[in-house]
């Protein structure tokens, strides 16, 4: 690692908190307010704001600077010294963060500062990969069905179950099992349930009990995806 480090944080988010934190131990952190002030001494600026702030904020910024943004779904600025730092991972404040287990998406204008990047991911995990910003915007798709969409289907079977008095505590099993399952065996091969069987008697019987209108719909176009796609 480049000795004495200065990194400019611009953004106090999810992301930003928590790149914070990881990044104190390794170089000299300086967090930058809404005034964008960079200290003279920073050597790389990383911008953690949401997506649609990304541009506007990055060219505010000192232009002899690498600046790089953390956004999954948004393009390398054009900048000659611009990049990208992406944690594909789903940050919370309040969460315990172990970087050693999450992927880090590196791109640049330059080899050099591609360089840079790839050493300074490489103290917080083995998990780097130089990604291209149309592949990142493909994984982030990806990442958004895996995450966001899973932990909304996760909101729906809770109230689902609230709705009917039964405890929520019995789906945490099979809750932590499914992502391990889907990891060990690979998705295709871990799907089970009636839709999967062309279970018919079984669909018809949960979508009677689902009153909400929008969950049943859901209900029958994810039971109908699933059945598609291993009878193809």
């Amino acid at each position: 690692m480049q000795a004495g480090l200065h990194i400019a944080i611009v953004g106090n988010g999810n992301v930003g908190h928590h790149l914070q934190k990881a990044l104190e131990g390794i170089a000299t952190v300086h967090p930058v307010g809404r005034d964008l002030i960079i200290p003279e001494a920073c050597d790389l600026i990383m911008v953690c704001v949401p997506d649609d702030s990304v541009a506007r904020v990055c060219e505010q910024l000192p232009e002899n600077k690498l600046v790089v943004h953390t956004a999954g779904a948004v393009p390398m600025q054009d900048n000659n010294r611009s990049g990208v730092f992406y944690p594909l991972y789903s940050f919370s404040k309040d969460a315990e963060v172990n970087w050693s287990q999450i992927p880090i998406l590196l791109e640049a204008n330059s080899t050099e500062d591609l360089g840079l990047l790839k050493e300074l991911a490489t103290q917080l995990t083995e998990k780097v990969f130089e990604v291209s910003s149309a592949g990142r915007n493909q994984l982030h798709v990806s990442a958004v069905l895996v995450n966001n969409f899973t932990n909304h289907l996760y909101t729906l079977a809770f109230d689902h179950a609230t709705q009917h008095n039964v405890p929520v505590e019995t789906l945490f099993a099979i809750m932590r099992q499914g992502p391990e399952k889907a990891i060990q065996l690979g998705p295709i091969n871990a799907q089970t349930g009636p839709a999967i069987r062309g279970d018919r008697s079984t669909i018809e019987a949960h979508l009677s009990k689902i009153q909400d209108e929008e969950l049943r719909s859901l209900y029958q176009l994810l039971s109908d995806s699933i059945h598609n796609t291993h009878n193809r």
